[in-house]
């Protein structure tokens, strides 16, 4: 039958859906030590981004390579995230013992909000980190600008990722499904999502390596005359 011809649209989009189950336990196994999540997010997110640009024939050897070129700078920012989160959660903790008056719920509000834009942050940070070489202070600057200028979309996948792990609280039965759809549903959105974000960044470099390229020539002919 026609569906299961491997070149059938129905075909490629089982293919790409394994694809993206791999990653997403992928990044789960090696985030199991906690401090190594942002190398693993960056490396999952450059293979990601590379299946939507078609440009990813393998999954693991590319995500191996990326996750040690990130290592050391993703390792750096998942640190930095997670003393913000520590902060903001003892900051929360300390509020709830307190007496709940309007301000108390106020700050409380504040330090939510903190802490859901810190989130969607994170979201964007660990893409950047994949697609462009920056500094740690370039690529949360960059994320700050992609958040905002995608921030429904980056709410919706937070909102994923934050809703798999509370459904999974709750019933300890549902685990295996959110282990192996959850994650998986995230790096897919998140990688269709930052390419065509960043798409218009690359055909900027492009543009720019093209005008490079053009004056070049003019520059060594310029060189000949003045010899």
């Amino acid at each position: 039958m026609q569906i299961f011809n491997p070149d059938s649209k129905f075909s490629q989009f089982i293919y790409g859906a394994v694809d993206y189950v791999k990653l997403g336990l992928v990044f789960l196994l090696f985030s199991i030590p906690g401090i190594t999540a942002g190398a693993a997010a960056a490396a999952v997110m450059t293979v990601g981004m590379r299946i939507e640009r078609k440009e990813a024939p393998t999954i693991f050897r590319p995500f191996w390579q990326a996750f040690k070129e990130n290592f050391k700078q993703g390792t750096l920012l998942t640190v930095l995230f997670m003393a913000v989160f520590g902060f903001l959660a003892a900051d929360w903790y300390v509020l709830m013992q307190m007496e709940q008056t309007l301000l108390i719920r106020l700050i409380c509000a504040i330090v939510f909000v903190l802490a859901l834009l810190a989130a969607s942050l994170m979201m964007w940070v660990f893409p950047t980190l994949a697609r462009f070489e920056l500094t740690n202070r370039q690529i949360i600057h960059n994320a700050v600008i992609h958040m905002f200028a995608r921030f429904p979309q980056t709410l919706l996948a937070l909102a994923a990722a934050v809703g798999g792990f509370v459904l999974a609280s709750l019933f300890p039965q549902v685990l295996p499904l959110v282990t192996f759809f959850v994650p998986a549903f995230v790096v897919w959105y998140m990688s269709r999502t930052c390419v065509k974000r960043f798409r218009k960044f690359d055909r900027s470099l492009e543009e720019e390596q093209e005008a490079a390229r053009e004056k070049s020539p003019q520059d060594n002919l310029q060189t000949i005359q003045l010899n």
